[in-house]
């Protein structure tokens, strides 16, 4: 009993303390940047980012801005119209790691604080904001390549931040019109963060136009007045999207692109065959978030009726469709779910905001199980840390061994193995024993040597 009076007295005190959560807001958004600013110091350039040190399709460094505008109006011509994401990757390349390591652990924030405000509202609830973050912990598919590699983050947590701040001020005018959402101005200089948004991720960009087109049938239908917000929006989140899609280089790099080998070896070369072998695949990984999600789904609608599962409802059903979507193309790596997850992320993360749980279910139901919650979750943090050091040792090694042979033909170094997909080298290609293999081309060309090969027999 007198553990449960404590457990309430708690409680009590965090949910009537404006201030003390206010605090409590803020600690979690500090532990968040700074662990992420760890992580990211720990991990090296990667595969794709030695290619975008050089001017695209060329062996000429990017020296310069104007290097990088070059750079991507080739990219655009001839490869794809993600033009936002490889800008980001060759300005970071060019402005060095360090930039890098503090600009992408400030956009991980924002990136956690988007799926909030998106799910919760201008509700301040150091509570849900934790859970935002162990959700996105947990459920990101390839976490490493997807935040932690420069080139991944660009495609997708950098452009799936763009696309939450798009979709927010939707979210937060179906909550509340205030004047500021209502203004012209507003939705003027919107125009750019929402063209930007339309030109990030062709599976994700479509779920963010679907969802604003949603929202805007609820206003219709709650008779709220349309914003010029919403009308610049779709226009320019559409328009951006259509000069991505219709990127002369789509059709080359499509061509270009084939199925990942450990697939194709275990079902075929069969085109259908391996489309649905990856959608399956992804959606057994992509398991325990939907059952977590139809649960929360359950309570919410006991509890609410069909107005309060309305938003559920809208992000859930843009995932549905983001994940449908990948059907399309010749493969559906897994990274490439990172916008849905976080879609239902919102979902989730908005229907546990809506329940009202007793202060005994929250005392023994809730309190107990999300300590063991947190235990488990520092544990995961402290193990991908370890393992985010220790590859990065093996790294400084590797450079090491390079410098010291410059001048030979071929310079062999060891493999590195990471442990965990918290890692950025998880899952992506490092050098092999062939030397004309790109990663190991463009791993010689940024560091000026001739040939880099893989050591064989350790």
């Amino acid at each position: 009993m007198n553990l449960k009076k404590r457990i309430h007295a708690i409680s009590l005190s965090i949910n009537s303390n404006s201030k003390t959560k206010g605090y409590l807001f803020f600690a979690v958004l500090i532990f968040t940047f700074v662990y992420m600013v760890f992580l990211n110091i720990k991990t090296p350039l990667i595969a794709d980012d030695y290619v975008y040190t050089f001017i695209f399709g060329t062996p000429i460094p990017v020296g310069s801005i104007e290097d990088i505008v070059k750079s991507q109006i080739t990219y655009y011509m001839s490869w794809g119209g993600r033009v936002v994401a490889e800008s980001l990757t060759q300005l970071f390349v060019f402005w060095g790691k360090s930039v890098f390591n503090v600009a992408n652990s400030l956009c991980y924030t924002v990136f956690i604080l988007a799926i909030y405000f998106n799910a919760v509202g201008r509700k301040i609830r150091p509570v849900m904001l934790l859970t935002v973050t162990i959700m996105v912990w947990f459920f990101t598919p390839m976490f490493g390549q997807t935040v932690m590699w420069i080139t991944g983050s660009c495609n997708y947590l950098w452009c799936g931040t763009i696309i939450l701040l798009a979709i927010l001020p939707f979210r937060l005018y179906e909550e509340k019109q205030t004047r500021a959402l209502k203004s012209i101005w507003f939705g003027i200089v919107m125009i750019p963060l929402f063209f930007l948004s339309g030109i990030t991720n062709e599976n994700t960009a479509g779920g963010m136009i679907l969802i604003m087109l949603l929202l805007c049938f609820v206003y219709y239908k709650r008779k709220i007045k349309i914003p010029v917000f919403a009308y610049t929006g779709l226009a320019f989140s559409v328009l951006g999207f259509l000069c991505m899609i219709f990127a002369p280089g789509n059709g080359l790099r499509a061509d270009n692109e084939s199925a990942v080998a450990e697939v194709t070896a275990l079902v075929g070369s069969n085109p259908m065959i391996t489309r649905f072998s990856y959608f399956a695949y992804n959606l057994y990984a992509l398991m325990p978030l939907i059952i977590i999600a139809v649960i929360a789904f359950l309570f919410l609608y006991r509890a609410k009726g069909k107005k309060g599962a309305v938003i559920f409802g809208i992000f859930t059903i843009a995932a549905a469709a983001s994940m449908l979507v990948m059907l399309a193309p010749p493969k559906f790596p897994p990274r490439a779910m990172f916008g849905l997850v976080s879609f239902m992320i919102i979902a989730v993360i908005y229907a546990l905001d809506q329940l009202e749980f007793s202060r005994k279910i929250t005392t023994a139901r809730v309190f107990i199980p999300a300590c063991f919650m947190l235990l488990y979750y520092g544990m995961s943090l402290g193990y991908a840390g370890v393992d985010a050091v220790i590859v990065m040792r093996h790294y400084e090694a590797r450079v090491a061994i390079i410098e010291e042979q410059r001048g030979a033909d071929y310079i062999a170094v060891p493999a590195i193995v990471p442990l965990t997909s918290y890692n950025g080298l998880y899952g992506l290609r490092d050098v092999q024993a062939d030397p004309n293999h790109w990663v190991n081309r463009a791993l010689a060309d940024y560091y000026g040597v001739s040939n880099i090969i893989l050591q064989q027999g350790k």
